[in-house]
């Protein structure tokens, strides 16, 4: 007698194509795709650990950052991956975060020269 499939594997198996399959439709990747070999990244995904020592930012900074929505994360299985396409446009934005930052600070330091000067 054949032995049953596991219903929970076969479950598993549709919630993982379907997070893989929802990748694709996020508006960011069609409207701006970023190279991620431009940032040196030769994978498709990285584990936590990968993501971690790629970003040089620790646990709790990632974490919080998949909770803030600034990075997706994707589930296969119990791993979580990070997609390099994703990983990519997080760096680019954190990029031109802080040249916006360094812009507002230049502005200050500029106006309180003017003021200064006065």
């Amino acid at each position: 007698m054949r032995a049953m499939a596991n219903p929970r594997k076969s479950r598993d198996h549709v919630s993982t194509n379907d997070a893989v399959s929802s990748v694709g439709d996020d508006k960011n990747t069609r409207d701006d795709p970023i190279d991620p070999r431009a940032f040196g990244l030769t994978k498709v995904a990285y584990a936590v650990g990968e993501t971690l020592d790629l970003l040089s930012i620790g646990r709790t900074a990632l974490y919080a950052a998949v909770k803030r929505g600034d990075l997706k994360r994707v589930k296969f299985g119990k791993k979580m991956l990070f997609n390099a396409a994703d990983l990519a446009s997080f760096l680019t934005k954190l990029g031109r975060l802080s040249e916006a930052d360094a812009h507002r600070v230049g502005h200050a330091r500029d106006a309180s020269e003017s003021i200064e000067r006065s």
